[in-house]
C-alpha cells in the first residue's frame, strides 16, 4: 500500500494545533456555570415544565 501523506496545509495546521502554546486556557467559573446551566439545568427544567403542561 502506498504511503498516504496529508496535504501540506493540513499538516501545517495540525502542527499548529499540537503546539502547547496554542492549546488555550481552561474554562473559567462563568463558562462552567453556563455549561452546567444550559447543558443540565435548562433541559431538566424544560422536562419538568413539559410534564406539568
Amino acid at each position: 500500500m502506498a504511503e498516504e501523506r496529508l496535504q501540506p496545509e493540513l499538516e501545517r495546521r495540525l502542527r499548529l494545533l499540537e503546539d502547547p502554546r496554542n492549546q488555550g486556557e481552561d474554562f473559567d467559573g462563568m463558562a462552567w456555570a453556563a455549561l452546567i446551566g444550559l447543558g443540565v439545568l435548562l433541559p431538566i427544567l424544560a422536562l419538568l415544565i413539559g410534564r406539568m403542561a
